[in-house]
């Protein structure tokens, strides 16, 4: 909220992100607007979905141990 001029500005961004002022004349009114507003464009907004269940961690690489035969 910004008070200029005698006026009580209520400050949101909508749900593409674009912002947006209303003048009011108190400041109690303009806090309730932008209350309003920001719980509107927060229900618009794409929600969240379930993702799909992550691998299971891998464990430490090990070195195969590969069969050598010395002859001497």
């Amino acid at each position: 909220m910004q008070k200029k001029y005698g006026k009580f500005y209520a400050d949101w961004r909508d749900e593409k992100g674009a912002r947006h002022r209303k003048a009011c004349s108190s400041a109690k009114a303009a806090k309730r607007f932008t209350r309003k507003m920001l719980s509107q464009a927060a229900s618009k907004k794409d929600q969240p979905r379930a993702t799909s269940r992550r691998s299971a961690k891998r464990g430490p690489k090990t070195r195969q141990a590969t069969a050598t035969t010395t002859t001497a």
